[in-house]
């Protein structure tokens, strides 16, 4: 009997079986009657350490040590590059299983010019030798990161098979088929290495590969991670050059499904569609309002053979709440090889997205639960139900995760044995210019119910990531734990202009680029102005508020004086248009209503 995927053996299970491990073999039961166990039964525990274990427990069993350098990486690169040359990657089709077939011959090729950089000397372990002394959202393994790069390498090959199925009459030759795959292979190492980091790390390993490597890489000027390797030459072709402008109607700014697409998206997104192919399960790590879970769900949704079953996590998530979601969205059959849990769509994968996954709480022996069964089902692919002492195989179900990083409040560090399996991507705030890229679009469409005022889109936008990106600089979490900025920011500010807009356009009521400007100035004290907590921030950020006001707007016909007049009110509640108020107005308004509500007491 092997008890396996075992994160601890504590007091509370493993106690009873005290009796069972003595030379006597003597399970008792809790109603008190004996078993003996046959002399042809033997228990073994694989665990992962016996820090909850008690002396009574580890006294009665043998103990075998395995240590990291049981498994070196040069056995990895042996296995990856056996496999690579011997078992076709797509198993289902026996045609290519001949050894002397056109996609076994391209594998052997492949597998020969990938030889030099995996090898114990090579580029692949040396730049894991360099990344553990790297910063790391979560702790890295050389696992996890040789696991990573093994899916995205196949994933390069199979492209390659690919293009010589749909280009028969003239497929890769072997110098293009080394040039595309050595430089996949540097572009598949970064990610895999450093995708956990943030973009200074990210930085600093990308020269050290540059240093460390002979492959031809863009220019040191550009990152690598900014470009892609295509197919046929093998060429650096930047990701810019992919990212489409689009155009969205004004009544899907208040939405909360639009994707605007920019560098940072379209990367990830192929990023993500090389391991979702290879069914791995996948964590999305980065700070509030990064956009992981809107990453995610437009990846998947682009993808027709995959279902999503969104689950929130809390700290009190147990696995009940997984075992509830098959429930809803899988069906059990019974087959000649046991009981298979199936997704009730054919021929579709069923995809259990985990967000916020690193929220469970530990018990008070450090597992947890959830986790725990999670890793049991990504390991064995499947797992015992207890009802009826029942193995149940998954077929088609696989895991996605996001979550914010293990440092925040309320975070619990998910377990290695589970990351071990899981690449990990660090999602940080989008850039100044995906800023522009995306609320741009906003603008855009914002600007479409005042055609007068169309030229200011560009301007607005501009003024709006200015702003935002220097009181994001200049207030941090450390001043005030509720100084924290986010793009959310920037999407309230968009949605409370346009909920101003759409109100003046639908009663024709006129604007101007001063009343524009006025109405950009009062959301964003909203936003900014009234989190803070001392007068002398508020008078900072009046002061840039004006200033990138003069700077976006002066040269649009908008009169910055009166546009910054102050006090600036804006309000619904004098008549039916929400527009600027002055004071002494909204006083009597409120006085009249303060006397009425009097009376009626």
């Amino acid at each position: 009997i092997l008890l396996s995927s075992m994160t601890d053996v504590d007091p509370l299970w493993v106690e009873n079986m005290n009796s069972v491990m003595d030379d006597n073999k003597i399970l008792t039961l809790p109603n008190g009657e004996r078993l003996a166990l046959p002399r042809n039964i033997r228990i073994i525990f694989e665990v992962q350490d016996l820090r909850n274990a008690t002396l009574a427990t580890v006294s009665r069993c043998g103990m075998v040590w395995f240590s990291d350098d049981v498994l070196s990486l040069d056995m990895h690169f042996k296995r990856f590059l056996t496999r690579l040359r011997e078992v076709p990657i797509d198993a289902g089709d026996a045609s290519k299983s001949d050894s002397a077939s056109p996609a076994m011959a391209l594998q052997a090729t492949a597998a020969a010019c990938l030889a030099p950089h995996l090898s114990s000397t090579g580029l692949v372990a040396r730049a894991i030798e360099h990344a553990v002394q790297l910063d790391h959202i979560m702790t890295f393994t050389s696992m996890r990161a040789l696991n990573s790069l093994f899916s995205m390498v196949t994933q390069s090959v199979r492209k390659c098979l690919q293009y010589n199925e749909s280009h028969q009459e003239f497929p890769l030759s072997a110098d293009q088929t080394e040039q595309y795959l050595q430089r996949r292979l540097v572009y598949s190492l970064l990610w895999c290495i450093v995708g956990d980091s943030r973009s200074t790390v990210r930085h600093e390993f990308e020269k050290y590969v540059r240093r460390s490597c002979t492959i031809s890489l863009p220019p040191d000027s550009d990152n690598i991670m900014d470009y892609e390797v295509q197919l046929p030459e093998g060429n650096w072709v930047a990701w810019k050059n992919k990212v489409p402008t689009i155009e969205i109607d004004t009544h899907r700014i208040a939405g909360t499904d639009v994707v605007v697409p920019t560098l940072d998206t379209v990367r990830h997104e192929d990023l993500l569609y090389t391991w979702l192919v290879d069914h791995l399960p996948i964590v999305l790590c980065g700070p509030p309002g990064s956009g992981k879970t809107m990453t995610l769900f437009a990846a998947l949704r682009a993808l027709p053979d995959f279902e999503v079953a969104g689950l929130n996590f809390s700290s009190h998530t147990t696995p009940e709440l997984i075992l509830k979601t098959f429930d809803q969205w899988c069906e059990y059959r019974r087959t000649p090889n046991g009981i298979v849990l199936a997704p009730t769509q054919l021929n579709k994968w069923l995809v259990v997205f985990c967000d916020e996954i690193n929220l469970p709480a530990m018990d008070k022996y450090s597992t947890v639960r959830v986790i725990t069964f999670m890793r049991q089902m990504v390991e064995r692919g499947g797992f015992w139900r207890t009802s009826d002492h029942t193995w149940i195989k998954l077929d088609r179900i696989q895991f996605v995760g996001a979550c914010n990083p293990p440092t925040d409040p309320g975070r619990v560090p998910l377990d290695l044995r589970f990351l071990r399996h899981v690449p990990v991507v660090y999602v940080d705030y989008p850039g100044a210019e995906s800023l522009r890229m995306i609320y741009g679009t906003f603008n855009r469409a914002l600007m479409r119910t005042q055609p007068n005022l169309r030229q200011l889109a560009e301007p607005l936008t501009d003024a709006m990531v200015d702003f935002f990106s220097q009181t994001a600089q200049h207030f941090t979490a450390d001043m005030q734990p509720h100084y924290i900025y986010s793009p959310r920011e920037m999407t309230r500010w968009v949605k409370g202009v346009n909920a101003a807009l759409s109100i003046w356009s639908h009663l024709q009521v006129p604007c101007d680029a001063t009343l524009l400007v006025r109405l950009w100035a009062h959301e964003g004290l909203r936003l900014f102005s009234d989190r803070l907590v001392h007068e002398e921030e508020r008078q900072w950020t009046d002061e840039h508020l004006e200033s990138v006001a003069r700077a976006h707007f002066g040269a649009h016909g908008a009169n910055i004086e009166e546009a910054l007049r102050r006090p600036i009110l804006f309000s619904g509640w004098i008549d039916e248009t929400y527009g600027s108020v002055e004071p002494h107005k909204l006083r009597e308004y409120v006085a009249r209503k303060l006397k009425v509500f009097c009376e009626e007491e």
